[in-house]
């Protein structure tokens, strides 16, 4: 069950890091409008899954439950990073996150501006 878990997360963490880009390349060509909603959306349903879950992933918590470890111990809930990167996940990616969204936002509101 914790294999299931590990790829669920996996699948689940690269559409966030492809919905960051997804952010990003609206924002630098205007490409992709139709699905900002998804690229802005998902990762922000992540975030607040974080801000409830204590700053936890909901997924590490899972792993955790599944594998009898005490809270304070990290269990491998992702297949493919180390624990240091995965623990610094939020703060490695939310400013460009945050500065992608904000440029989208910025180019949304030129294009209205300029067509108005």
């Amino acid at each position: 069950m914790l294999l299931v878990l590990q790829v669920a997360h996996s699948l689940i963490y690269a559409l966030a890091v492809l919905c960051i880009l997804g952010a990003w390349r609206f924002a630098l060509t205007g490409q992709g409008r139709r699905a900002l909603p998804v690229f802005i959306g998902f990762p922000v349903l992540i975030g607040l899954g974080l801000l409830l879950n204590d700053g936890d992933c909901i997924f590490q918590s899972w792993a955790r439950a599944l594998s009898d470890a005490p809270d304070d111990i990290w269990v491998r809930d992702l297949l493919f990073l180390p624990e240091a990167v995965a623990r610094r996940t939020p703060i490695i990616f939310t400013p460009p996150f945050i500065l992608g969204v904000a440029l989208s936002l910025h180019r949304i509101w030129r294009h209205n501006r300029l067509n108005a």
